[in-house]
């Protein structure tokens, strides 16, 4: 079920990815701060989640990055 999320993320608007991509890159740096037993398991949805929406304008991830 969790990676229906991730895999109709393609059907979010602009706004809703950015959110999206943001909170998986915030819970992504937390999992890799435990240098004990760092986990990777966010890092991967986020390639993952970039890989299907990489059609998408170049406008959108602009904005991310801003």
């Amino acid at each position: 079920m969790i990676d229906a999320i991730f895999t109709m993320s393609v059907n979010l608007d602009a706004e809703a990815i950015i959110d999206l991509i943001r909170s998986i890159c915030k819970v992504s740096v937390e999992e890799l701060q435990d240098h004990i037993n760092p986990r990777i398991f966010s890092l991967q949805k986020l390639v993952e989640v970039a890989d299907l929406n990489m059609s998408r304008i170049t406008y959108v991830w602009y904005i991310f990055i801003l």
